[in-house]
């Protein structure tokens, strides 16, 4: 998954609102709205950006060797699914 789709999913599961990440992040709903839709030709949102939203979430990014398995609940980033 891309980074945007993981903060997307997260947000679903959990039921947080663009309104209530914009709260937690002291941005704008307009702001958050950017982040997560994807324009034409536009790259991913880099990963500062995505430590910060996760952050807000309740989430963290972890480094770990290729072959660790990815626990229930947890997100790969560039993979097609979520793990779970």
């Amino acid at each position: 998954m891309e980074a945007r789709e993981i903060i997307k999913d997260i947000m679903s599961t959990d039921e947080v609102t663009n309104a209530e990440l914009a709260r937690r992040l002291d941005i704008t709903q307009a702001t958050v709205w950017d982040r997560l839709n994807n324009k034409k030709g536009r790259k991913d949102i880099p990963v500062s950006l995505l430590k910060t939203m996760l952050s807000a979430l309740g989430y963290k990014i972890v480094v770990v060797p290729d072959e660790t398995p990815i626990p229930e609940g947890g997100y790969e980033v560039g993979q097609t699914d979520m793990v779970g």
